[in-house]
């Protein structure tokens, strides 16, 4: 199996406020959680050479863009966060969507949030729309060719600007690593010292994974976000309860 799993950087609000930390230390162990079940399997399997991200991956959505076509009017305010904005021309893209495609033949499209306000059952009122096509289903020697799988490939070709025969079948080791691959490359631009104009904007979620299972915030920015200083895994809140931030 391999699964793909697209969320924001982090969540709404500032990166670096107790809030938003403590939501990306919870987001850390559930990450950590999901890839130590994998890597477990793999050793019951005796399959040493694999890693736990041929199976599984996190991503984010990027963007960096020249100051060609900038239409600023104004100069930032020397040290905020708006100059260093202004320098890098970094930005992430904010995922906010709720959607699931399995194995290209069913997708559920909805508004509700994994969080106290829409599980409650008594607070935001929410919507979900589940969709397939009885006549393109999954078999084991086959991806089904709907337009469930039509819908997949228009969202891999929307953050990657690619459409490559390598994504018809998803759960392949070749998909894996090359979607990997495309992600890995818009990284080192987001990240470069050059500015570079990005048409491709999916990245991979800034985390190393051990052989274990073990999650890590990658080196490039001493465990921060870039042009933060937000932990990439979060800190955990002594004060704010865990109601608010899980």
């Amino acid at each position: 199996f391999a699964a793909y799993i697209l969320v924001p950087l982090w969540p709404e609000g500032i990166s670096e406020s107790a809030s938003v930390q403590a939501i990306l230390h919870w987001q850390k162990l559930t990450m950590e959680s999901m890839y130590k079940r994998i890597a477990a399997a793999l050793k019951r399997a005796d399959k040493h050479q694999a890693s736990p991200k041929d199976y599984l991956n996190f991503y984010a959505l990027a963007n960096r863009e020249t100051e060609v076509g900038s239409t600023a009017s104004k100069t930032p305010t020397p040290g905020s966060a708006e100059e260093t904005l202004n320098k890098t021309r970094r930005h992430l893209v904010y995922v906010h969507s709720k959607m699931l495609i399995v194995d290209d033949a069913v997708t559920i499209i909805g508004s509700a949030n994994i969080n106290q306000r829409s599980m409650d059952g008594a607070r935001d009122s929410e919507i979900a729309v589940a969709s397939y096509q009885p006549a393109h289903m999954p078999t084991e020697e086959a991806v089904p060719n709907g337009d469930v799988h039509a819908f997949r490939l228009h969202c891999w070709a929307t953050t990657t600007n690619k459409m490559e025969d390598v994504f018809k079948d998803p759960s392949s080791l070749d998909c894996v690593r090359r979607l990997n691959a495309i992600a890995e490359k818009n990284w080192k631009d987001f990240v470069s010292p050059e500015l570079i104009e990005m048409d491709s904007h999916l990245i991979p979620y800034p985390i190393d994974v051990d052989g274990d299972g073990r999650v890590f915030s990658r080196s490039e920015f001493k465990g921060f976000f870039p042009d933060t200083t937000a932990s990439i895994i979060g800190t955990f809140s002594q004060a704010l309860p865990e109601i608010l931030t899980t």
